[in-house]
């Protein structure tokens, strides 16, 4: 079986007394670039450390039981049992990975006004990939990195990652610049922390070669409480998007938009649609 090494991220001396206490501690007190969240840490980690090839790595933040509910004992348990897996999701926000067609797309509704830094970030991390075209179900989307993978895949993803973090800092482009703009939150972020967020799911999308399992997302917290009146719905809409990636019949995809604007229309518009 292969070794698992589950960090949990701490920034302060209270965040360590209230973290799971069987992760393994990173520690980031120091927080030398808090503007890029948790990617500093684990890129910091990525840097420094030789990795074992067929053991696994998470990186989760301190808010990780709070967003899904899940222990590192959880967590460690439901690995063990994903036999061959290159990459294991434990991702929150069902609502959101099953109402929108990608990440990507969910971005893009969730800052209309800066939809363009997604649209060129995305050119930038993976072209291949297209925000009103590509399919993410359950099956391969990612919220707040809450994954688990071999090294083969954080070193492709670090490498994604690293050409949006040599943008920023460079701030000699239009992109370079704009991904350092605060973007309305729960707490306001750079945009380059909302990109960095959504590249596993684009590697994952875009990339056959990755054998993924992902623990299920109806079992975890939804992103928006409004979604709860859909119930099954989400479920029906999730469907249609796994069976285009199974099979890519365009009746699929329309059946998805279609069944999405009707579901939308229950929820009062759009807007409830929103993180």
């Amino acid at each position: 079986m292969p070794g698992i090494h589950l960090f949990q991220i701490y920034y302060s001396d209270a965040t360590y007394e209230r973290r799971d206490p069987d992760f393994l501690p990173l520690d980031n007190r120091r927080n030398e670039r808090p503007d890029w969240r948790e990617y500093w840490p684990i890129r910091r980690f990525l840097q420094n450390n030789q990795l074992i090839e067929e053991d696994y790595y998470g990186f989760f933040s301190p808010s990780l039981y709070t967003k899904t509910r899940l222990t590192a004992n959880t967590i460690a348990e439901f690995i063990r049992k994903q036999e061959g897996a290159d990459v294991i999701l434990f991702s929150p926000y069902y609502d959101q990975m099953a109402f929108f067609l990608n990440q990507w797309e969910h971005g893009t509704a969730a800052h209309r006004e800066f939809s363009s830094i997604f649209e060129d970030s995305l050119a930038v991390v993976a072209p291949e990939f297209e925000i009103h075209g590509t399919v993410s179900s359950s099956l391969d989307s990612v919220f707040c990195n809450y994954f688990v993978a071999k090294p083969s895949f954080w070193k492709e993803w670090r490498n994604r990652c690293e050409r949006i973090f040599e943008r920023a800092e460079a701030a000699d482009s239009a992109l370079g610049r704009a991904l350092s703009v605060n973007l309305s939150y729960h707490v306001p972020a750079p945009a380059k922390v909302f990109i960095i967020e959504r590249v596993a799911s684009a590697l994952l999308a875009t990339q056959s070669g990755w054998a993924v399992n992902a623990y299920n997302p109806m079992l975890l917290p939804l992103g928006n409480p409004a979604f709860g009146a859909l119930g099954a719905e989400l479920a029906a809409l999730d469907s249609l998007k796994i069976a285009y990636q199974k099979q890519p019949h365009t009746q699929f995809k329309h059946a998805f938009f279609k069944l999405r604007d009707r579901f939308a229309a229950i929820l009062g518009g759009r807007e409830h649609a929103q993180p």
